[in-house]
C-alpha cells in the first residue's frame, strides 16, 4: 500500500537502506519488489539497528551523491526523532510501515542538516482504514 502511494506521488528509490533487524529487512524487501529494485542491492547496516537521530544523520551523510532518493528503513524512537529534526516537524510517531519524506536543497548528502529539510509526505496504513 505504501509503495503504491509513493508511486502515485512519483517517489522512487535510488537506494534502499535498512537496519539489519528481521522486520526492517522484510519491509525493505517488499519495497524493493514493488519498485523493481534488486533485493541484493539493499544496503543493510547494523548501524541503523536502534540508531538514534544523530547516528542516522551520520549514516545519511555517507550516502553516495549519485543517489537522489534514499529510502531509509529504521526503528522507533530514532526514526521519528530523526524525521522531526530534519524538517522541524512535530510527529508523535511514525508507525510500522509508515512513510515520512523530506526534501533537501543541497548538492551532497554530506550537506544534510537538521532543520534544513522541507516536509513532503507522511503516510501510514492505518490512515486508510
Amino acid at each position: 500500500m505504501m509503495a503504491k502511494i509513493l508511486k502515485e506521488k512519483k517517489i522512487f528509490p535510488d537506494i534502499i537502506l535498512s537496519s539489519t533487524a528481521v522486520r526492517a529487512i522484510e519491509y525493505a524487501k517488499i519495497l524493493a519488489e514493488k519498485f523493481d529494485y534488486k533485493k541484493k542491492n539493499i544496503d543493510s547496516s547494523k548501524e541503523l539497528y536502534l540508531a538514534d537521530e544523530d547516528e542516522m544523520l551520520k549514516f545519511v551523510k555517507k550516502i553516495n551523491d549519485k543517489n537522489k532518493n534514499a529510502f531509509l528503513v529504521g526503528h522507533n524512537p530514532g526514526i521519528t526523532d530523526f524525521a522531526n529534526s530534519l524538517c522541524n516537524h512535530d510527529l508523535d510517531n511514525i508507525p510500522t510501515s509508515g512513510v515520512f519524506g523530506t526534501e533537501f536543497d543541497v548538492n551532497s548528502w554530506n550537506d544534510v542538516e537538521y532543520g534544513k529539510g522541507k516536509f513532503m509526505i507522511f503516510e501510514y496504513p492505518r490512515k486508510y482504514y
